[in-house]
C-alpha cells in the first residue's frame, strides 16, 4: 500500500512567493494527497487567493504565530503516513519524492531532508564549546544529517508526534528543525540528506523581511537554547560553559544573547535516551548505507 502524503507550507503576507511557487509545487508533487497552508495572519490577499484551490486545505491565523507554530499546527492537521515540509519560497524539482520514498523502507528513518539547488549537505562538528556545521564537499551521495531541513524534508509523521514537533520555545523560528534532529537521534531515529531529492529554494521568506538586528539576535539565542535543551554529556557541557565566559569577555554584546535565552529557557523533559551526545556525533555526516 502506497503511503498517504501530505505537504504543510507556512506563509505570511507571502502572496507573490505563493504565485511563484505553488503551481511548481503541484505539478511536481502528484503523490500528494493535500496540501496544507497556514496563513500567519496575511493582510495581502493570500487567504483569497488560496480559496480558489479546491484541493489545498487552508488553516487562517488572525495574528502572526510564527514559523515553528506555523509548521506544527499544518502537521496536527494532517492524517498522513508523511509529510512534506516546504517553506513557501520553495520549487521542488520533477521527482523529488519518488527519489526520498526508498528511504523508509528503513523503519528508523524519520525524515529525508532535500537537496536544495547551490548547496549541499551540513556537515556537523563539535568545535569551540559548540556544534558547528559547514556544506559538505560529497553531493552525490546521500549522508546522514542532524537535521531535516524545516522548509525542504518528508518525514514520517507518527515519529513526529512521538518527539512531540518542534520546541516552540525557538519561536518564531531558528534551530527547531536542528532541535527535533538531535531528539530524534537520541531516540535511535536517523535523516538523511538525499542528493537526488532537488529543490530550489529562493531564500525569499518573511524571516528576511525582518530587522537583521532582531534575526541575528533570534539565531544566536535560539543557538544557546538548542545547547542548553540537548546536552547531556558532561565533557561536552563544560566546553559550552567556556565558550559562553570567553565569548562574552571577548564580545561583551554577547551577554544580551544569554540574557535573553536565559528569559524564556525551560529544561525540557528527556525520554530515556538511546544514543548519547558523542554517539549522536560519531554517527552524523557518515555517508547511508541501508
Amino acid at each position: 500500500m502506497k503511503p498517504k502524503i501530505d505537504i504543510v507550507i507556512p506563509t505570511h503576507n507571502g502572496l507573490p512567493l505563493l504565485k511563484k511557487h505553488l503551481p511548481v509545487i503541484i505539478e511536481n508533487s502528484p503523490q500528494v494527497s493535500s496540501i496544507i497552508v497556514i496563513d500567519n495572519g496575511s493582510t495581502d490577499g493570500t487567504s483569497e487567493y488560496l480559496k480558489k484551490f479546491s484541493d489545498i486545505k487552508l488553516i487562517q491565523n488572525a495574528t502572526n504565530l510564527g514559523f515553528t507554530s506555523a509548521v506544527n499546527q499544518g502537521v496536527a492537521a494532517s492524517s498522513a503516513d508523511l509529510v512534506v515540509l516546504l517553506n513557501n519560497d520553495v520549487s521542488p524539482h520533477k521527482n523529488y519524492l519518488k527519489s526520498a520514498f526508498p528511504f523508509f523502507k528503513d523503519k528508523n528513518i524519520f525524515a529525508v531532508t532535500f537537496s536544495e539547488e547551490n548547496s549541499s549537505w551540513p556537515q556537523v562538528h563539535w568545535k569551540d564549546g559548540k556544534i558547528q556545521y559547514t556544506n559538505g564537499n560529497d553531493r552525490e551521495h546521500p549522508r546522514l544529517s542532524l537535521w531535516a531541513s524545516g522548509g525542504s524534508s518528508i518525514l514520517r509523521r507518527s515519529t513526529w508526534n512521538k518527539l512531540g514537533g518542534f520546541n516552540e520555545i525557538y519561536s518564531p523560528g531558528y534551530h527547531e528543525d536542528i532541535d527535533l534532529g538531535w531528539r530524534a537521534y537520541r531516540q535511535g531515529n536517523v535523516i538523511v540528506w538525499d542528493p537526488n531529492s532537488k529543490v530550489s529554494h529562493q531564500h525569499e521568506s518573511s524571516f528576511g523581511k525582518l530587522n537583521q538586528s532582531y534575526t541575528n539576535f533570534l539565531k544566536q539565542r535560539n543557538e544557546l537554547l538548542f545547547h542548553w535543551l540537548n546536552l547531556s554529556d558532561p565533557t561536552l557541557k563544560f566546553a559550552h560553559l567556556r565558550f559562553l565566559l570567553t565569548h562574552s569577555l571577548s564580545h561583551p554584546g554577547y551577554l544580551k544573547i544569554i540574557i535573553g535565552a536565559l528569559k524564556i529557557f525551560k529544561k525540557s523533559k528527556h525520554f530515556s535516551l538511546k544514543f548519547t551526545d558523542l554517539e549522536i556525533l560519531s554517527k552524523i555526516n557518515l555517508l547511508y548505507e541501508a
